[in-house]
């Protein structure tokens, strides 16, 4: 009884281990590089979208219940998705770049991105802010990350 008794716990623990190891590998996280890389890109993909009108962009890149925020307040996905389609009509961009970019784990598959924005564009006839402060909370979610939280500042001195 004694034997059959060590026998089975001895199985059970190498079942155990080699459970716990294959979880391991089919859940190893990328590097936070990789993952710095990926955000940065889906990142300046809204700035892309932005310049080239493309709405689908902003659709599939934030979540149902994704929130931005700005100097005009606080909008839910469905209110940022027109606004996307109303600059498209409005707004003209000529150019953009993003630097000085942060990346700081929250949870497991939670990141939150800073950066620093130069944008050159007007909308309705008027310059839009050059300078500006962002953040983004990013979720990697159906395949993709996607903004669950976006923030847009522009600075006070535009100098």
């Amino acid at each position: 009884m004694t034997l059959l008794k060590s026998s089975l716990t001895c199985a059970a623990l190498l079942i155990s281990i080699a459970v716990a190891t294959r979880s391991v590998h089919a859940q190893t996280p990328k590097k936070t590089s990789d993952i710095a890389q990926e955000l940065v890109r889906t990142e300046t993909g809204f700035f892309e979208a932005w310049k080239s009108e493309d709405v689908a962009y902003f659709r599939n890149h934030i979540p149902e219940n994704g929130v931005f925020w700005g100097e005009y307040g606080t909008f839910s996905r469905d209110q940022q998705l027109e606004e996307q389609k109303q600059s498209a009509q409005a707004c003209v961009v000529d150019g953009y770049g993003l630097s000085d970019f942060g990346i700081l784990p929250l949870a497991t598959g939670t990141y939150l991105l800073t950066y620093k924005a130069e944008q050159h564009a007007t909308c309705g006839g008027q310059k839009v802010p050059v300078y500006m402060n962002g953040s983004s909370v990013y979720i990697f979610k159906e395949g993709r990350w996607q903004a669950i939280y976006r923030a847009e500042v522009p600075l006070k001195n535009q100098n």
